[in-house]
C-alpha cells in the first residue's frame, strides 16, 4: 500500500477537527420559535423532517408569538410562528434593524375555543358576555349572572402578554370602549405561559373560564358554544366552523422568516405547505390550508 499524499492527510485531517467523517457534508439546523399554539404542530414538522431531509436538523420550541417574532427580530430564529398577524412596527423593526424584508406563509386556522370545567352546568357565551366578563369595565363577574345553577366568581384563566392568542382574545372578545380605544383585560385573570397549563388549570377549578387554541382540548374540561351575539345560536369549536368563519373566534395561523431564504430554509418552507406538512397541522387538530 502507498503512502498517503500530503494533501490528503491535510483533508482527512480537517475532517476530524469538523466532527464529520470525510466526505459528508455537515448538518444545516434552521430554529423555529414561537406560538405556543403551533409548538406541538412545528415539533411535529420537526421530527418528521428528519426522516424527510436527513441532512437538515429543525430546532422548534414555543414561548409566545411575540418571542417568535422578537427571535426574527434580532436574528436569532430561521423562522418565527405565530397565532395572530405580524404588528407593522415588528415588521418596520426587522427592515430597519436587519435590512431584511419579512415574509409571510399561512399554514392553517385555529377556532379559540373558550373552556370550562367539565361539571360546570353552562353550555355557550355570546361574544358579548365574553367581553363584559373579560373586559376591564365588564358587567359580569359571578356565575349566578350567567346560569342559575352555579355560584361563585368567575375564575378568569388566560394567556401571558407575549402570547399571539392574547393579543388576538384582547381583540376580538374585549372589543372597543365607548372611547374608541381597544378595551384592555380586567385586572385579576391569572396568566399563565402555556396552552397545556390553561387547561390544566381550568380540569382543577370548579369556577374557572379560560382560552386556548381548540387543538388542546382534553376529556378533564369542556367547551362552550360562542354566538356572535345574544340570541343567535351559537356554534361549537369546529375546523368547518374555523374553516368558514361561522365560528365568531376563528383565526389563521403563520410562520414568518426574514430576507431572502436559504435552500434549506425554502425547502422546508415548501414541505409545510405540501400534504405532508399540512396533515400535521390536522393531526395536531387544526384547520389545514390544504
Amino acid at each position: 500500500m502507498g503512502l498517503a499524499k500530503p494533501q490528503h492527510i491535510a483533508l482527512l485531517f480537517a475532517a476530524v477537527l469538523a466532527g464529520c467523517p470525510p466526505g459528508r457534508p455537515g448538518k444545516h439546523t434552521l430554529s423555529i420559535k414561537g406560538s405556543d399554539t403551533l409548538v406541538q404542530v412545528a415539533t411535529g414538522w420537526a421530527e418528521r423532517y428528519a426522516v424527510v431531509e436527513p441532512r437538515v436538523a429543525v430546532d422548534a420550541s414555543g414561548g409566545g408569538s411575540g418571542v417568535g417574532l422578537a427571535g426574527l427580530i434580532e436574528g436569532t430564529v430561521d423562522v418565527a410562528t405565530s397565532s395572530r398577524e405580524i404588528k407593522p412596527r415588528e415588521r418596520e423593526a426587522i427592515r430597519q434593524g436587519r435590512g431584511l424584508e419579512v415574509h409571510e406563509l399561512f399554514v392553517g386556522s385555529d377556532a379559540l375555543a373558550i373552556f370550562v370545567h367539565r361539571d360546570n352546568p353552562l353550555t355557550a357565551l355570546s361574544l358579548f358576555q365574553l367581553g363584559e366578563l373579560w373586559a376591564e369595565d365588564g358587567t359580569l363577574t359571578d356565575w349566578s349572572q350567567l346560569t342559575p345553577a352555579l355560584r361563585g366568581k368567575v375564575v378568569l384563566i388566560g394567556r401571558q402578554n407575549s402570547s399571539g392568542t392574547y393579543d388576538y382574545f384582547r381583540e376580538v372578545v374585549c372589543g372597543v370602549g365607548a372611547d374608541g380605544h381597544g378595551r384592555e383585560f380586567r385586572g385579576g385573570v391569572s396568566e399563565l405561559s402555556g396552552s397545556s397549563e390553561v387547561l390544566e388549570k381550568i380540569a382543577g377549578a370548579p369556577l374557572a373560564l379560560g382560552y386556548s387554541g381548540m387543538g388542546y382540548r382534553t376529556d378533564r374540561v369542556k367547551w362552550l358554544g360562542v354566538s356572535g351575539k345574544p340570541g343567535e345560536a351559537a356554534v361549537l369549536p369546529s375546523a368547518e366552523g374555523a374553516r368558514t368563519g361561522d365560528y365568531p373566534i376563528a383565526r389563521k395561523l403563520y410562520v414568518y422568516t426574514a430576507g431572502e431564504p436559504t435552500p434549506q430554509l425554502r425547502a422546508f418552507l415548501a414541505w409545510v405547505s405540501s400534504d405532508e406538512g399540512q396533515e400535521i397541522v390536522a393531526r395536531e387538530g387544526y384547520v389545514p390550508v390544504r
